[in-house]
């Protein structure tokens, strides 16, 4: 792992991409059969690795091939997650709830826990107890990871080279997108940025981590970072760290993040600092003047 500050992180960028050469996680999927409806695992499971694809393997480096993740999909009626505990075989297990043909549902839902997944949400859980501080932050930047699969497989599904499993579900996920995206709820009132938005709803975020309104009006700020540069959702891997810290403060929870991660995406969480009125120590300009 790179560890670079100050003016390193622009100097260097272009070798640290070359180093880290993000690219999808080779995933061993298996979706078992049974609540899906009209669904059927056989045309559920490319979908699904389709969400994959379109995300890197956070950290992963070109000279340096990752094990395998083994990952089992479940249905359950009452809401997505991913389970603590694996299954009996070590599979990690994330449970959906869509079902039929819905394969907007399917993307969305699948992005957000794969999204936890890559994050190490289990890193969280430290005895019989699961740490929260900031749980809100991981529930919006995982909301961004929905809008982001959704926005991007519609794209794709509508390009020349699609294929056919992108250019079968593109219909749905473009008009499901647009629908995402106009919601009231996601919009910051005219004249109001991220960081005023937060200086006023800290305490609330912070005590009530699942509240979807919220994590969902963050997540849509936060979307651009990632689509301008998709190989930046490698930061992912280092959102929680091996040991945590209980109550430390938001600053210094994203700065600890920035710190962690290789150069190439230190640009991405010094921007989402910014945006949130935490201004980086020691960041030269050109990355802290990418928030609002």
């Amino acid at each position: 792992m790179l560890l670079l500050l100050g003016a390193s992180v622009t100097t260097h960028a272009s070798d640290a991409v070359a180093a880290v050469s993000p690219r999808p996680l080779d995933v061993a999927l298996e979706v078992v059969d049974g609540g899906w409806g009209g669904g059927t695992p056989s045309e559920i499971k490319p979908v699904l690795e389709a969400v994959i694809a379109a995300f890197p393997a956070a950290g992963t480096r070109a000279d340096r091939p990752v094990e395998p993740l083994a990952l089992r999909v479940r249905h359950r009626f009452g809401g997505p997650r991913i389970d603590y505990q694996r299954d009996r075989d070590g599979r990690t297990v994330i449970f959906l709830s869509a079902r039929d043909d819905r394969w907007y549902q399917y993307v969305y839902q699948f992005a957000h826990e794969y999204c936890h997944l890559l994050s190490h949400f289990d890193r969280k859980r430290q005895g019989d107890d699961i740490v929260r501080d900031h749980q809100w932050f991981e529930e919006a930047v995982c909301e961004t990871a929905s809008l982001f699969a959704v926005r991007r497989l519609a794209a794709e599904g509508n390009s020349a080279d699609a294929s056919m499993v992108a250019r079968h579900i593109a219909p749905q996920l473009t008009q499901y997108a647009e629908q995402l995206i106009a919601q009231p709820h996601r919009q910051l009132e005219s004249g109001i940025a991220l960081k005023a938005w937060y200086a006023q709803h800290m305490e609330t975020l912070r005590s009530q981590p699942y509240l979807r309104e919220y994590n969902e009006l963050v997540a849509l700020q936060l979307l651009p970072l990632f689509e301008t540069e998709p190989a930046r959702w490698a930061a992912l891997a280092w959102l929680n760290p091996t040991e945590l810290a209980p109550g430390l403060p938001f600053a210094d929870y994203l700065d600890a993040w920035r710190i962690a991660t290789p150069v190439f995406v230190q640009p991405l969480v010094a921007n989402i600092q910014t945006s949130f009125g935490l201004v980086p120590p020691l960041a030269p300009s050109s990355i802290a003047s990418g928030g609002k």
